[in-house]
């Protein structure tokens, strides 16, 4: 058991390195950004986003994908495999261009069409570079490479939004030359320097890339539905202002998702590991229940304090944007088990699992997001989404009971779910009554969670006295 702790344990850090200090750099800029841009700039550029994150899987046929898993291989021709990637970049470049004139007839985004294109074409080969970097097994250039392209955002936007009072503009030109700054790094500790000099194209590697890539796309796809296509709808339906609050609103449980990611990309190595282990079911169970402590705690403690911590966290004419993290707290808690629930797919390469538990959720988010959103506003969306992955986690804890038997009602975590909706209805109670209220839920969800706070406290005891 030790062992594979600690073997879990330093992939955790491994991928923390780059995970944690990239989105903890954009955690706290939002204050800067809230300050300098008015809600309906800051939903514009959050649009922008979202569209050039959106297109490049599918410009690009996903293609950064297959650099990162052919590079894997035994023997693989790096050069070869990231050359093809860059052509394939090449052609999408001028289908990101010929997107141009409907850029033009969207109201939000007439004005920035083309830095929408320079922007989106940039975030391609940044991911195309960095893709190969991981395909090499280079895991700290490659979490290098994210700081570099964050703080370089960080400080360029600095310049350009306070210095120079560039707004949207000055917002795009810094992820653009930071893109640029990412890419450039990450050819060259990835060995690309002479890419080109002497490239042959080898056809039977492009199709088993592309086919690879193009069976990835579809659950691509419903992912981006599920995470994304809020936004979209929100400023169809609201205005880019609505936007720029709901993506304030996001910021926390983005940053919550981070540190728990951080965890679930390392447990998938792990969970390949044990799958031919005879207390496979025992192990998992005994993460799981660790993992649901956490993440119900952290959702408790952020909902306890999300007011407070937005009177100072953004400018006031976004304070309002507390009245939608609630729902998107939860969204996160149902994110997290899900993609832990997922990590089984990847261990018996089961992608039609994967896939279909994504099209039902992107179908239901989709339709209560077009029902919702009209009728609630905002917060329509936060339901939605919320829905969605209650939906998907206990869809993949059915799916998945062929291959692992996850105990995931408990009474104990039943409990804990009840909390938290419980502090979501609460956290809306305007006066110190109401904030005494809440802060009774959150010591019951203590209470709740006593086991397990106390032996995470005896571990960390026991590591200070094998240090000391």
């Amino acid at each position: 058991m030790k062992q594979r702790n600690q073997y879990l344990m330093k992939n955790t850090i491994i991928f923390a390195i780059g995970n944690f200090g990239t989105k903890m750099i954009s955690f706290f800029l939002v204050p800067l950004y809230t300050n300098l841009l008015s809600t309906g700039e800051y939903g514009i550029v959050d649009l922008i986003l979202t569209i050039g994150t959106v297109l490049i899987p599918f410009l690009t046929f996903n293609i950064a994908d297959g650099i990162m898993r052919f590079a894997l291989d035994k023997d693989a021709d790096y050069t070869q495999i990231t050359g093809i990637g860059i052509i394939m970049m090449i052609f999408s470049t001028a289908a990101i261009f010929l997107l141009m004139p409907f850029f033009r007839m969207t109201e939000s985004l007439k004005d920035y069409s083309v830095l929408v294109c320079v922007f989106t074409v940039t975030l391609g080969y940044s991911q195309i570079a960095l893709a190969n970097l991981r395909g090499q097994e280079k895991l700290l250039q490659y979490s290098i490479g994210n700081i570099i392209q964050s703080f370089a955002i960080a400080l360029l936007n600095i310049i350009f939004l306070s210095r120079f009072q560039e707004k949207v503009e000055g917002y795009l030109w810094a992820y653009i030359i930071a893109n640029c700054l990412t890419t450039v790094y990450a050819l060259f500790k990835g060995n690309m320097k002479d890419i080109f000099q002497g490239f042959q194209i080898q056809r039977s590697l492009v199709k088993e890339m592309f086919r690879y890539s193009l069976g990835l796309m579809p659950n691509a796809l419903m992912w981006w539905i599920m995470n994304s296509s809020d936004r979209i709808m929100i400023t169809a339906f609201l205005g880019a202002s609505a936007n720029g609050l709901f993506a304030v609103a996001y910021k926390i449980p983005t940053l919550l998702t981070t540190i728990a990611n951080t965890f679930t990309q390392a447990w998938s190595y792990s969970a390949i590991r044990e799958a031919e282990s005879d207390d496979k079911d025992d192990y998992s169970n005994k993460v799981y229940e660790g993992l649901v402590a956490v993440v119900l705690l952290l959702s408790c403690g952020m909902i306890l304090f999300i007011k407070p911590f937005f009177r100072f966290y953004v400018e006031e004419s976004y304070f309002v944007a507390w009245r939608y993290a609630p729902l998107l707290i939860i969204s996160f808690v149902f994110i997290t088990l899900s993609t832990f629930v997922g990590t089984t797919y990847i261990v018996y390469k089961d992608s039609k699992g994967f896939l279909k538990g994504a099209i039902l959720g992107a179908v239901l988010n989709i339709v209560l997001n077009l029902i919702l959103i009209p009728q609630i506003g905002i917060n329509g969306a936060g339901a939605a989404t919320a829905i969605g992955y209650i939906f998907v986690f206990f869809y993949r804890v059915k799916d998945t009971q062929k291959y692992l038997k996850l105990a995931v009602m408990n009474k104990r975590d039943v409990a804990g779910y009840a909390l938290l909706l419980l502090m979501s209805v609460t956290v809306y109670w305007n006066d110190w009554k109401g904030y005494g209220i809440l802060f009774l839920e959150f010591l019951c969800a203590v209470i709740v969670f006593r086991k397990f706070i106390m032996e995470m406290a005896q571990s960390l005891l026991k590591r200070q006295k094998i240090t000391l």
